[in-house]
C-alpha cells in the first residue's frame, strides 16, 4: 500500500471515528463526556503504515538533502558570481578612472600649454600693435617734411631726389602699417581660436573631474556602505549616452585641435617676429636713404649758394669798376669839348682872313681834320659810354637776380635743415619691440 493511499485511508478512518465514535470530553469542571467508536486495523496495516512513514521520511530527507546541497551550491555560486560581478565592476570602475585620469592629465597639460601659448601670442600681438603705433611718428615726420619743402619757391621748387625719397618713405610706412595690421588681425583671430580650444578643454576637464568624483564615489561603495539602496530604473540608458569610442574621440579631438592651434600660433609668432624685424629694417634703410638725399641736396644747394655769392662779389666788383670807367668816359667826352671848341674857333677865325690870304693851307686842312677826328672820337666815346651803360644795367639786373636766387637758396637751405632737425625725432623711436 502506498503512502498516499494509506494516508487517505487513515484520514477516512479518522474522520469516521470522529463522527461515529463516542468521545469523553470535558469543558470546565462540569465537562460532558461523549462516547466514540474507533476503527480497528490489522497488524499488516500497522506495519505497512510504519514502513510507509519511514520510507517517505527517508525519501523526503534525501530530497531535502539534495535541495539543501543544490541550494548551498547555488548560494555559493551566486555569492561567487555576485562577488566576482561586483569585483569586475569595481575593477572596471578603477580602469575607467585610470582612463579618465589619463585624459584629465593630458587635458591639464594641454590646457597649460594652450594658456602659455595664448600669453605668448598675446604678447606678440601687443608688440605688433606697439610697432604699428610707432609708425605714427615716422609717418608724421615724412608728411611734415613734404609739407615743409612744398613752400620752396621759384627754381628751387623742384622734384629732386629728396622729394622722391620722402614720397617713397611715405609709401614704405603705409606698406609697413598694412603688414602690421594684417598680423595684428591674424594674431587676434588665432588668440580667439586658442581661447575656443582652451574653453572646450576646460569644459571637458570639468566633466572629467566630475566623472572622476562620481566614479570614485561608486568605486568606494561596498555592501557595508550606508548610502546604498534600491533605485527605480537605475539601469536605464540615457538618451544622450555616448559610446566609449565617441568619448575617447571627443577628448582626442579637443587636445588635437588645441595642439594644432598651438602649432599654428607658434608659426604665426615666428612670422610676427620676422615681420617686425623686416619692417624695422625696411624703415631704417629708407630713413638712411632719405637723410642721405637730404645731406646731398643740402650740399648741392650750399655749393650753388656759395657759387652765387662768389659771382655776386665779382659782379659787384665789376659794377664798381665799370661805373668808374663810365665816369671816365663821361669825363673824356667832356674833355673833348674844349679842344673841339678850339678847333672850331680857329677854323671860324681863319675864315675872316682877307682876300688872297684866305688860302686852303695846311692849318686849314689840319683844323678840319682835327675837328673831324675830335667828333669821331667823341662819337666813339659816346658809343662806348652807351655800351658800358648797357653793360652796367645788365650787371645790375644780374646782381638783382643773383641776390634773389641767393635768398631763395638760403630759404631752401633753411627749410631742408629744419626738416633734418625734425627728423632727429626718428632716432628716439624704437621700431624693434
Amino acid at each position: 500500500m502506498s503512502a498516499t493511499t494509506y494516508a487517505n485511508k487513515n484520514a477516512t478512518c479518522v474522520s469516521m471515528t470522529s463522527t461515529s465514535g463516542d468521545y469523553k470530553t470535558g469543558n470546565g469542571p462540569t465537562g460532558s463526556y461523549l462516547n466514540k467508536t474507533s476503527t480497528v486495523f490489522a497488524p499488516n496495516d500497522w506495519h505497512n503504515s510504519n514502513a510507509i512513514m519511514s520510507t517517505t521520511a527517508v525519501r523526503q530527507q534525501n530530497g531535502s538533502l539534495e535541495i539543501r546541497q543544490a541550494a548551498r551550491q547555488l548560494r555559493n555560486d551566486t555569492d561567487s558570481l555576485t562577488d566576482w560581478g561586483q569585483h569586475d565592476n569595481t575593477t572596471r570602475l578603477h580602469d575607467r578612472m585610470q582612463d579618465t585620469t589619463a585624459w584629465k592629465e593630458k587635458l591639464e597639460q594641454t590646457i597649460t600649454d594652450t594658456d602659455v601659448e595664448i600669453a605668448l601670442l598675446t604678447n606678440h600681438k601687443e608688440r605688433c600693435e606697439t610697432a604699428l603705433q610707432n609708425m605714427n611718428t615716422p609717418f608724421e615726420v615724412a608728411q611734415e617734411n613734404l609739407s615743409t619743402r612744398s613752400i620752396r619757391v621759384s627754381i628751387d621748387l623742384v622734384e629732386d631726389e629728396v622729394s622722391q625719397e620722402l614720397t617713397r618713405e611715405v609709401e614704405v610706412i603705409n606698406g609697413i602699417k598694412e603688414k602690421l595690421k594684417q598680423k595684428v588681425n591674424e594674431a587676434f583671430q588665432q588668440v580667439c581660436a586658442l581661447q575656443d580650444a582652451y574653453n572646450a578643454m576646460c569644459d571637458d576637464l570639468a566633466d572629467k573631474m566630475h566623472s572622476l568624483d562620481v566614479d570614485q564615489q561608486c568605486h568606494g561603495l561596498t555592501n557595508q556602505s550606508a548610502n546604498i539602496g534600491f533605485h527605480k530604473n537605475a539601469t536605464r540608458i540615457a538618451k544622450d549616452i555616448v559610446l566609449p569610442d565617441a568619448w575617447d574621440s571627443h577628448s582626442n579631438y579637443n587636445t588635437q585641435r588645441a595642439n594644432s592651434e598651438i602649432r599654428a600660433s607658434t608659426a604665426l609668432r615666428e612670422m610676427i617676429n620676422n615681420t617686425i624685424e623686416q619692417t624695422a629694417n625696411d624703415l631704417e634703410a629708407q630713413r638712411l636713404r632719405t637723410e642721405y638725399a637730404f645731406r646731398k641736396r643740402i650740399h648741392e644747394v650750399q655749393m650753388a649758394k656759395d657759387e652765387l655769392e662768389w659771382q655776386q662779389r665779382n659782379t659787384k666788383r665789376e659794377i664798381d669798376v665799370l661805373m668808374d670807367d663810365i665816369r671816365g668816359l663821361k669825363q673824356a667826352i667832356a674833355d673833348k669839348n674844349k679842344p673841339l671848341e678850339v678847333a672850331e674857333t680857329r677854323s671860324e677865325n681863319r675864315t675872316y682872313r682877307p682876300r688872297v690870304e684866305l688860302c686852303r693851307d695846311a692849318p686849314h686842312d689840319g683844323l678840319i681834320e682835327e675837328k673831324n677826328l675830335l667828333q669821331k672820337t667823341v662819337s666813339n666815346l659816346v658809343d662806348k659810354h652807351n655800351t658800358a651803360d648797357d653793360a652796367l644795367n645788365q650787371l645790375k639786373q644780374t646782381i638783382n637776380r643773383i641776390d634773389e636766387d641767393i635768398a631763395i637758396k638760403s630759404d631752401s637751405l633753411e627749410l631742408d635743415e629744419t626738416c633734418m632737425t625734425k627728423r632727429q625725432k626718428l632716432l628716439l623711436v624704437s621700431h624693434k619691440v
